[in-house]
């Protein structure tokens, strides 16, 4: 292959430019034709789409998490009489316990949700969506594990 081969996608049949993308259908009139768009910005969109997915992910995964240790150490500092009387625990109160698990679980749930939705428009665009569908399989067990485990940690002290 030569390196100029590589500047024009609209001349490579090999890469997986178009195999990952939804079809767009042949174009019937000249202005459809002319409006088609360009294969190298598409090319480029189809490459931002997977780090996009990949970012995303990690960013809701990484977002709960995060979410999730912060609201912890304002239940702590709120105090309640579960912390006063010597227990080392993080949720003080009887309603921190109830409303940690709820708060932290919109993270993940929001995140499965957003991801479907940007799958859904990028599918619909014609643009790389794969990526997405892997990042939203991703989302939805994390979103399952993240509230069993979160809500078992609520009930179990009732």
């Amino acid at each position: 292959m030569n390196s100029r081969h590589m500047d024009h996608p609209e001349n490579d049949l090999t890469s997986d430019a178009d195999y990952a993308n939804r079809f767009m259908p042949p174009p019937t009139t000249f202005d459809e034709l002319a409006d088609a768009p360009d294969p190298l910005l598409q090319a480029q969109a189809n490459k931002r789409s997977t780090k996009q997915a990949i970012v995303y992910t990690f960013s809701v995964i990484f977002g709960t998490i995060l979410f999730g240790l912060a609201l912890a150490f304002v239940s702590r500092a709120m105090g309640g009489p579960q912390c006063d009387s010597g227990e080392a625990k993080w949720m003080c109160t009887s309603a921190a316990e109830i409303w940690w698990p709820l708060a932290t679980s919109l993270v993940p749930v929001w995140g499965a949700i957003g991801c479907g939705i940007i799958l859904y428009r990028k599918y619909v665009n014609y643009i790389r969506w794969r990526p997405w569908m892997g990042a939203f399989w991703t989302l939805i067990p994390w979103s399952m594990l993240w509230m069993t485990t979160t809500f078992q940690m609520s009930i179990s002290n009732h």
